[in-house]
């Protein structure tokens, strides 16, 4: 009987205890902080964590990238600028870019992706025997038939 009671009384300290109020997530989704200093992300428990905090003269906002919205960390600024072909492979390396985080191929066999600061970096050659082309709007190397 002294154990039913004891375990009566540990069962209504529980339920009177107030609830812990979490922010659950999806595993491996992304976020901004708030404010909007940096990126977080969801991890296996369930529980957000700092991915890491944006660079000075950036805030994080959310980007429409490949049909969803993603955090970038992006310049401060308002302006826009637009991308200019070159030499028919399109924008290069070192051009202006409207959408920071966005990837795209970088003529037939390179990809590249536009940085924080609105310009376009070099990301990487693809292997031999492969190309870059688009999968669901997203760049990769795949194999040359």
């Amino acid at each position: 009987m002294k154990y039913i009671t004891a375990a009566l009384a540990l069962a209504a300290s529980v339920l009177a205890a107030p609830a812990e109020k979490r922010d659950t997530c999806q595993f491996g989704t992304y976020r901004c902080t708030t404010p909007n200093t940096g990126i977080e992300i969801c991890d296996i428990q369930g529980n957000w964590e700092l991915v890491g905090p944006c660079p000075d003269g950036t805030s994080c906002n959310d980007l429409p990238q490949n049909g969803f919205d993603l955090p970038f960390c992006t310049a401060n600024t308002t302006a826009t600028n637009t991308v200019k072909a070159r030499n028919g492979r399109g924008p290069s390396p070192g051009d202006k870019c409207d959408t920071p985080g966005k990837y795209q191929c970088f003529g037939a066999y390179a990809i590249q992706v536009c940085d924080t600061q609105n310009k376009l970096e070099f990301v990487g050659n693809c292997p031999e025997k492969s190309h870059c082309d688009y999968i669901n709007n997203i760049p990769y190397c795949v194999a040359s038939v």
